[in-house]
């Protein structure tokens, strides 16, 4: 008996728990996102641009805190910046880790602005949240985005989203 509850205190402290109250009132999918930010646009990740150390984490003991994304299309919005920085999580906030995003990749975002300064992130900064679907990774070629657009849709093509926006 003693065994199986060792085994099972183990287990239970070696499990890694996501610490995230996620409040999302209905729709959280990209569309419905997409419609209700401020900023809206394609992009391309050019750089990890910050990072967090750890000998523990992939890349050489850090991890991509930051990356550099440059507008591809805007779609709505009054950003002008053709680059620009987006944070993502520390492992204490509600947000993706950026090393989800790839490095010469393609997305579709609907980010939420960064309003006012802190340690490293800056007043008009990007960020993410992780209880929200506001990025949509795409095939640039093929020009189509592929994730949770829609309850019943997977995949939308730029042109068809693009239009969607227009209504």
């Amino acid at each position: 008996m003693k065994k199986r509850i060792l085994i099972i205190f183990i287990l239970l402290i070696s499990m890694k728990s996501f610490a995230c109250s996620c409040e999302c009132n209905w729709n959280c999918r990209f569309g419905a996102i997409s419609d209700n930010q401020e900023f809206v646009a394609l992009i391309k990740v050019i750089e990890y641009s910050d990072f967090l150390e750890d000998e523990n984490y992939d890349y050489d003991g850090k991890m991509p805190y930051s990356m550099t994304v440059e507008v591809i299309k805007k779609y709505k919005g009054s950003e002008t910046r053709k680059r620009f920085k987006i944070w993502g999580d520390n492992g204490m906030l509600c947000r993706p880790y950026i090393a989800e995003f790839k490095v010469g990749k393609y997305y579709l975002i609907a980010p939420s602005k960064i309003e006012s300064d802190s340690d490293d992130e800056q007043n008009g900064d990007y960020v993410f949240f992780s209880c929200w679907n506001d990025y949509l990774e795409v095939d640039y070629d093929k020009k189509i985005a592929y994730g949770e657009y829609s309850w019943w849709r997977k995949e939308i093509t730029l042109e068809k989203f693009e239009k969607k926006l227009e209504k």
